[in-house]
């Protein structure tokens, strides 16, 4: 499916969120795993799902970033790097981009997933311990934080703010349990748009419900896009490519992140 075929037309995302797997090992004061409860020892995306997105990603080309987190450490889960390669393999243009707080990122698991396709690694050390400079990776401290109250969550605005957010038309968030949430800000998964388990993942993106919220939100209309934007103070996102991750592929390979 493509614009033409549906009559639509609507930038497409240019990263791709995979939660695979729903646990992390800090509980970060500004952090919603904080205050959530704590998700099943072991809880992790099957490899069946994870096959079938990267299918799904496959059949519509996709060129962008790929990453494996939402509000979990990816490298909790110990076969990683199988995944990792079965995308680069699958999805070799794709820019995969590893985001950890670092505590088990061993020069031993560096290699093996560098080896295996990641491709930069951005790692937050929340508790400003330094750690090991390497290649292809961007270090942060809570102080290079932006913190926002993710889609209120914490904190939660009473007066929506009046700003455009491209957050849900950058990125496609996909939950452990393959759902597709509105935006990454979406903590308690309380939006959810489809689940890639059973739907093609051109039809999630381009429901009529998902395009209407992605086209209030451009144009600066939080209010009545739904409740968590109504609520949320994030800025970061104020047009499309914008977030402040974006430049670490062109930095890295001198290349946009759009894809066709």
């Amino acid at each position: 499916m493509n614009e033409k075929e549906t009559g639509i037309s609507d930038l497409w995302f240019s990263s791709v969120e995979i939660e695979v797997n729903a646990r992390c090992n800090r509980r970060c004061g500004y952090c919603p795993v904080s205050v959530l409860p704590t998700p099943p020892a072991g809880k992790i995306m099957s490899e069946q799902l994870f096959d079938r997105i990267i299918g799904e990603l496959v059949r519509i080309g996709f060129k962008g970033n790929l990453s494996y987190h939402r509000y979990n450490e990816p490298l909790l889960r110990q076969d990683l790097e199988i995944l990792v390669a079965r995308a680069k393999r699958l999805l070799p243009e794709a820019f995969q981009l590893l985001f950890t707080n670092g505590d088990l990122l061993s020069n031993e698991r560096y290699a093996s997933l560098r080896e295996a396709g990641i491709d930069h690694f951005l790692v937050t050390r929340h508790d400003f311990v330094p750690i090991q400079q390497r290649p292809n990776q961007t270090v942060q401290f809570p102080s290079d934080l932006v913190i926002i109250n993710r889609g209120g969550f914490f904190k939660p605005l009473t007066e929506a703010l009046e700003s455009p957010c491209y957050a849900p038309t950058d990125t496609i968030t996909i939950t452990v349990d393959g759902e597709v949430l509105l935006c990454c800000n979406d903590a308690a998964g309380a939006q959810v748009m489809g689940n890639v388990g059973r739907d093609n993942i051109d039809d999630i993106w381009l429901s009529p419900h998902f395009v209407r919220v992605r086209r209030m939100l451009q144009a600066g209309n939080r209010r009545d896009a739904s409740e968590i934007c109504r609520k949320c103070d994030d800025l970061e996102y104020f047009g499309p490519g914008e977030s402040r991750n974006e430049h670490l592929r062109g930095e890295v390979h001198g290349q946009s992140n759009s894809y066709v």
